[in-house]
């Protein structure tokens, strides 16, 4: 007979998702109704008091801002713990690998984009109202909010926040789950696709890294690319 505790540990298998302070459904909730609630309020007094279509700055700004404020407002309820939506440290290899990945999701979203144009015809430009600004100011704080600010805020709410709860239904419904409605969020139009494929590569860079920071890196490498474009093709830069 031998002691239990010099017998050889067992080799841990699965998620390498940290230890932390459980979210559950309350904040789900709770941050998908003040998600809404907010792009609502921040918008309509802008939309009712300004003259002519938003400035694209602000339009980002609101995009963003609303994020981090649902993440805030359900973190506050009990949690209160930044590690909870994975707001830990990791390696730099890892975020290298996450902006890798961003470059590598933007050129298939390319192709991504031609078939759905092919299928549906449909060639609407979803982020035509981000080139209306003038001036280089407007241009930076359009890339910097895009490229930092938006994408730190969606994966704090959607892979931060949302997938460790609808984790409990599976690690597959989870990723389907967080991307689709991440997709969705992005409208029915020419970019949906790369948003849900975006959104499947960051669920499971944040399942295997156990840290919000490569996701980040891969979402923001995306939108930098596709803004810097989107401003250069416009013009305005």
């Amino acid at each position: 007979m031998t002691d239990p505790a010099l017998e050889p540990a067992e080799a841990v298998t699965g998620p390498v998702l940290p230890a932390r302070p459980a979210l559950g459904w309350l904040e789900l909730v709770v941050a998908a109704v003040a998600y809404v609630v907010l792009q609502i309020g921040l918008f309509l007094p802008v939309a009712l008091l300004g003259e002519g279509d938003p400035p694209a700055p602000l339009l980002v700004g609101i995009s963003g801002a609303s994020a981090l404020g649902a993440v805030a407002i359900a973190l506050a309820l009990r949690v209160r713990s930044p590690a909870a939506v994975g707001l830990v440290r990791t390696s730099a290899r890892t975020v290298a690998l996450g902006v890798g990945l961003g470059i590598a999701v933007w050129l298939l979203s390319r192709v991504l984009i031609v078939a759905y144009v092919a299928v549906t015809g449909d060639t609407s430009d979803p982020q035509a109202a981000l080139t209306l600004f003038s001036g280089p100011v407007a241009a930076v704080l359009v890339i910097a909010l895009g490229g930092f600010v938006v994408p730190l805020g969606e994966e704090l709410l959607f892979r931060g926040l949302a997938y460790p709860v609808l984790r409990r239904l599976g690690r597959v419904v989870a990723v389907v789950l967080t991307a689709g409605v991440f997709a969705f969020a992005h409208g029915l139009n020419v970019v949906f696709a790369a948003a849900f494929l975006l959104g499947v590569v960051n669920a499971v860079l944040y399942e295997r890294t156990g840290s919000i920071w490569p996701a980040v890196a891969a979402h923001a490498t995306f939108n930098t690319i596709s803004f810097v474009l989107v401003l250069l093709v416009g013009g305005q830069v």
